[in-house]
Protein backbone atom coordinates (compact mmCIF):
# COMPACT_ATOMS: atom_id res chain seq x y z
CA UNK A 1 0.00 0.00 0.00
CA UNK A 2 1.50 3.51 -1.10
CA UNK A 3 2.46 5.86 1.64
CA UNK A 4 0.19 8.78 0.53
CA UNK A 5 1.52 11.17 3.45
CA UNK A 6 2.32 14.63 2.56
CA UNK A 7 6.13 15.49 2.65
CA UNK A 8 5.39 17.83 5.70
CA UNK A 9 3.83 15.85 7.85
CA UNK A 10 6.58 13.32 7.49
CA UNK A 11 9.05 15.85 8.77
CA UNK A 12 6.78 16.80 11.88
CA UNK A 13 6.83 12.82 12.31
CA UNK A 14 10.57 12.68 12.16
CA UNK A 15 10.67 15.77 14.26
CA UNK A 16 8.38 14.55 17.25
CA UNK A 17 10.67 11.24 16.97
CA UNK A 18 13.57 12.96 17.87
CA UNK A 19 17.60 12.14 17.05
CA UNK A 20 18.08 8.35 15.67
CA UNK A 21 14.36 7.79 15.32
CA UNK A 22 13.69 7.51 19.12
CA UNK A 23 10.64 8.46 20.80
CA UNK A 24 11.14 11.12 23.30
CA UNK A 25 8.50 9.62 25.95
CA UNK A 26 10.44 6.48 26.33
CA UNK A 27 12.72 5.46 28.59
CA UNK A 28 16.14 5.97 28.88
CA UNK A 29 17.63 2.67 29.85
CA UNK A 30 21.04 3.64 29.27
CA UNK A 31 20.74 6.18 31.42
CA UNK A 32 18.90 4.10 34.16
CA UNK A 33 21.89 1.69 33.81
CA UNK A 34 24.61 3.63 35.12
CA UNK A 35 22.58 5.98 37.56
CA UNK A 36 22.24 1.76 39.01
CA UNK A 37 25.71 1.09 38.80
CA UNK A 38 26.88 4.44 40.31
CA UNK A 39 24.61 4.03 43.10
CA UNK A 40 25.97 0.34 43.69
CA UNK A 41 29.30 1.87 43.57
CA UNK A 42 28.63 4.96 46.17
CA UNK A 43 27.44 1.54 48.50
CA UNK A 44 30.28 -0.37 48.32
CA UNK A 45 32.85 2.66 48.60
CA UNK A 46 30.40 3.34 51.70
CA UNK A 47 30.74 -0.24 53.33
CA UNK A 48 34.13 -0.06 52.34
CA UNK A 49 35.29 3.32 54.26
CA UNK A 50 32.96 1.52 56.94
CA UNK A 51 35.25 -1.35 57.37
CA UNK A 52 38.28 0.07 56.79
CA UNK A 53 37.28 2.63 59.87
CA UNK A 54 36.16 -0.35 61.99
CA UNK A 55 39.50 -2.22 61.55
CA UNK A 56 41.27 0.74 62.33
CA UNK A 57 39.51 1.50 65.64
CA UNK A 58 39.92 -2.32 66.65
CA UNK A 59 43.75 -1.98 66.08
CA UNK A 60 43.82 0.97 68.30
CA UNK A 61 42.07 -0.67 71.17
CA UNK A 62 44.74 -3.77 71.42
CA UNK A 63 47.00 -1.11 70.88
CA UNK A 64 45.89 0.38 73.66
CA UNK A 65 45.50 -2.89 75.64
CA UNK A 66 48.93 -4.04 74.87
CA UNK A 67 50.46 -0.78 76.35
CA UNK A 68 48.29 -1.41 79.18
CA UNK A 69 49.26 -4.85 79.58
CA UNK A 70 53.37 -4.18 79.80
CA UNK A 71 53.21 -1.65 82.07
CA UNK A 72 50.83 -3.29 84.38
CA UNK A 73 53.56 -6.12 84.00
CA UNK A 74 56.76 -3.85 84.62
CA UNK A 75 54.73 -2.56 87.81
CA UNK A 76 54.75 -6.12 89.08
CA UNK A 77 58.36 -7.13 88.20
CA UNK A 78 59.14 -3.78 90.32
CA UNK A 79 57.15 -4.84 93.49
CA UNK A 80 58.34 -8.57 93.29
CA UNK A 81 61.61 -7.11 93.29
CA UNK A 82 61.56 -5.03 96.11
CA UNK A 83 59.98 -7.29 98.23
CA UNK A 84 63.12 -9.18 97.47
CA UNK A 85 65.03 -6.73 98.67
CA UNK A 86 65.80 -4.58 95.67
CA UNK A 87 64.60 -1.19 95.04
CA UNK A 88 61.80 0.45 97.43
CA UNK A 89 58.33 0.34 95.75
CA UNK A 90 56.68 3.70 94.85
CA UNK A 91 55.01 5.02 98.18
CA UNK A 92 51.39 3.42 99.23
CA UNK A 93 52.30 0.10 97.38
CA UNK A 94 51.56 -2.85 99.59
CA UNK A 95 54.40 -5.29 100.14
CA UNK A 96 54.19 -8.55 101.96
CA UNK A 97 56.00 -9.26 105.45
CA UNK A 98 59.47 -11.43 105.29
CA UNK A 99 59.13 -15.05 105.92
CA UNK A 100 60.11 -16.24 108.99
CA UNK A 101 61.39 -19.75 109.65
CA UNK A 102 61.75 -21.87 112.70
CA UNK A 103 64.66 -24.43 113.53
CA UNK A 104 63.69 -27.26 116.39
CA UNK A 105 67.10 -28.48 117.37
CA UNK A 106 66.24 -32.59 118.39
CA UNK A 107 67.92 -33.61 121.58
CA UNK A 108 70.81 -35.17 121.59
CA UNK A 109 70.74 -39.22 122.43
CA UNK A 110 73.42 -41.30 123.89
CA UNK A 111 76.67 -41.29 122.48
CA UNK A 112 78.25 -44.42 120.39
CA UNK A 113 80.22 -47.37 122.12
CA UNK A 114 82.72 -46.34 119.83
CA UNK A 115 82.70 -42.53 120.98
CA UNK A 116 83.55 -44.04 124.76
CA UNK A 117 86.63 -45.13 125.75
CA UNK A 118 86.27 -47.52 128.52
CA UNK A 119 88.83 -48.73 130.95
CA UNK A 120 88.15 -52.03 133.02
CA UNK A 121 89.87 -52.97 136.39
CA UNK A 122 89.85 -55.90 137.96
CA UNK A 123 88.85 -55.65 142.01
CA UNK A 124 87.94 -59.31 142.36
CA UNK A 125 91.02 -60.31 143.99
CA UNK A 126 91.54 -62.82 141.31
CA UNK A 127 93.86 -63.09 138.36
CA UNK A 128 92.58 -62.28 134.68
CA UNK A 129 89.27 -60.99 135.19
CA UNK A 130 89.70 -57.59 133.59
CA UNK A 131 90.91 -58.44 130.29
CA UNK A 132 88.67 -61.04 129.10
CA UNK A 133 85.17 -58.73 130.28
CA UNK A 134 87.31 -55.90 127.90
CA UNK A 135 87.68 -58.27 124.96
CA UNK A 136 83.22 -58.94 125.50
CA UNK A 137 83.11 -55.17 125.11
CA UNK A 138 85.54 -54.37 122.13
CA UNK A 139 83.36 -57.03 120.66
CA UNK A 140 80.02 -54.58 121.40
CA UNK A 141 81.98 -51.30 119.99
CA UNK A 142 83.13 -49.75 123.01
CA UNK A 143 86.60 -48.41 122.64
CA UNK A 144 89.02 -50.42 125.32
CA UNK A 145 91.85 -49.04 127.15
CA UNK A 146 94.49 -51.48 128.54
CA UNK A 147 92.52 -53.54 131.77
CA UNK A 148 94.05 -53.22 135.23
CA UNK A 149 93.85 -54.29 138.74
CA UNK A 150 91.80 -51.99 141.28
CA UNK A 151 91.61 -52.50 144.79
CA UNK A 152 89.74 -55.32 146.29
CA UNK A 153 85.71 -54.70 146.49
CA UNK A 154 82.49 -56.93 146.84
CA UNK A 155 80.68 -54.77 144.64
CA UNK A 156 80.99 -54.01 140.95
CA UNK A 157 80.41 -50.32 139.40
CA UNK A 158 80.64 -48.22 136.52
CA UNK A 159 81.63 -45.01 137.18
CA UNK A 160 81.07 -42.47 133.85
CA UNK A 161 81.88 -38.85 133.46
CA UNK A 162 79.52 -36.10 134.29
CA UNK A 163 76.80 -35.90 131.37
CA UNK A 164 76.88 -39.74 130.76
CA UNK A 165 74.29 -41.38 132.99
CA UNK A 166 72.71 -43.14 129.75
CA UNK A 167 75.35 -44.27 128.54
CA UNK A 168 76.20 -45.72 131.71
CA UNK A 169 73.19 -47.74 131.85
CA UNK A 170 74.01 -49.03 128.40
CA UNK A 171 77.55 -50.21 129.76
CA UNK A 172 76.15 -51.71 132.49
CA UNK A 173 73.87 -53.52 130.15
CA UNK A 174 76.88 -54.52 127.89
CA UNK A 175 78.78 -56.27 130.86
CA UNK A 176 76.11 -58.34 132.73
CA UNK A 177 76.98 -57.33 135.66
CA UNK A 178 74.91 -56.45 138.83
CA UNK A 179 76.89 -53.17 138.57
CA UNK A 180 75.53 -50.01 139.90
CA UNK A 181 76.22 -46.68 138.31
CA UNK A 182 78.38 -43.41 139.32
CA UNK A 183 80.21 -40.23 138.61
CA UNK A 184 83.46 -40.84 137.16
CA UNK A 185 85.09 -37.27 139.02
CA UNK A 186 88.25 -36.21 139.51
CA UNK A 187 88.28 -37.72 142.87
CA UNK A 188 87.01 -41.04 141.96
CA UNK A 189 89.63 -41.09 138.74
CA UNK A 190 92.60 -40.46 141.77
CA UNK A 191 94.55 -44.18 142.21
CA UNK A 192 92.92 -45.66 139.62
CA UNK A 193 96.02 -45.86 136.75
CA UNK A 194 94.32 -44.79 133.13
CA UNK A 195 91.30 -43.36 134.68
CA UNK A 196 92.11 -40.29 133.32
CA UNK A 197 92.09 -41.14 129.78
CA UNK A 198 88.46 -43.24 130.41
CA UNK A 199 84.89 -41.80 129.87
CA UNK A 200 84.05 -44.32 131.89
CA UNK A 201 85.17 -47.11 134.11
CA UNK A 202 84.22 -50.87 134.60
CA UNK A 203 84.97 -51.97 138.39
CA UNK A 204 84.64 -55.65 138.57
CA UNK A 205 83.43 -57.07 142.47
CA UNK A 206 84.20 -59.69 144.19
CA UNK A 207 80.21 -60.75 143.84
Amino acid sequence: MTDITAPGERRRKSAAMGPAGRDPEAPDVRSEAASTRRRRAAADSSFTRSFLGAFARGTGLIAVALVIGIVLLQWSDASTDAAAGGAPPPVGTPVAPPETTTTTTAPAGPRAPGDLAVLVLNATGKNQQAKPMSDRLAVVGYRTLTPGNATRRSDSVVLCKTGLDEEATALVAATGLPATTAVLDDQAASGMEGASEADCVVIIGAR
